[in-house]
């Protein structure tokens, strides 16, 4: 990883991975996302928010993620790499098979990649205007580009919140935590795409993390 700002490496070493959901902090519009998934077949969450295990082996920084259907999607998140007391912050997407996500929630985000760039900012250079903050998403299926999510991220729980409620039984501070926020709503619905494109922008500070992966399917018997 490469911190931005004054342009150092950082070692982490990635122990644990977590991905939240169903984080936005307005009712009205966290309720549309929760709509925009009942609508394909996803069960509604028992507990808001949610948070899930998974393996750390599916957290990637390539440009090209293999899956198994025609029916997946990326969607963006602020990631957190938290060691210790320290945080760093950078942009994600937890890829999703929605097909499975209407049986399984967690076995629809095991099945493919965590992508991320290998830039991040130190929490601490951003806090204070966290809210500023912008995440967008692009999607190209074909030739057509769109712009598939954007929003600032005062509409989803901030970093402190975000730890504050996840649930600690387990979790041993020391190791390294890799924490995938949750996403923001899309545009207009879901985008089966053929390559996704991630930016967190600082507009305070004038920079932005950016990050690009295209899907290639596998077929299924050879």
């Amino acid at each position: 990883m490469n911190l931005l700002k004054g342009s150092r490496d950082l070692v982490f070493t990635a122990d644990r991975l977590v991905c939240g959901g169903w984080v936005g902090r307005d009712q009205k519009s966290l309720q549309a996302h929760i709509d925009e998934l009942v609508r394909l077949g996803v069960p509604p969450p028992r507990r808001i928010p949610i948070y899930m295990n998974f393996s750390t082996y599916l957290l990637t920084t390539d440009d090209e993620i293999t899956v198994v259907s025609d029916k997946s999607s990326g969607e963006v998140e602020y990631v957190l790499l938290c060691s210790g007391e320290e945080v760093w912050v950078t942009v994600g997407s937890d890829h999703t098979d929605r097909e499975v996500e209407t049986k399984s929630i967690p076995g629809s985000k095991q099945m493919y990649g965590k992508c991320l760039p290998p830039e991040c900012w130190p929490y601490l250079e951003v806090k204070d205007h966290w809210d500023e903050l912008i995440l967008r998403c692009w999607g190209t299926k074909g030739t057509e580009r769109t712009l598939y999510q954007e929003s600032r991220l005062s509409e989803i729980l901030d970093p402190r919140e975000l730890l504050e409620k996840m649930p600690r039984e387990g979790i041993d501070r020391k190791e390294g935590l890799v924490l995938f926020s949750g996403t923001i709503p899309t545009k207009k619905g879901l985008i089966f795409g053929d390559f996704y494109e991630l930016e967190l922008k600082d507009p305070v500070l004038k920079r932005s993390i950016k990050h690009s992966y295209r899907i290639r399917i596998l077929p299924q018997y050879v």
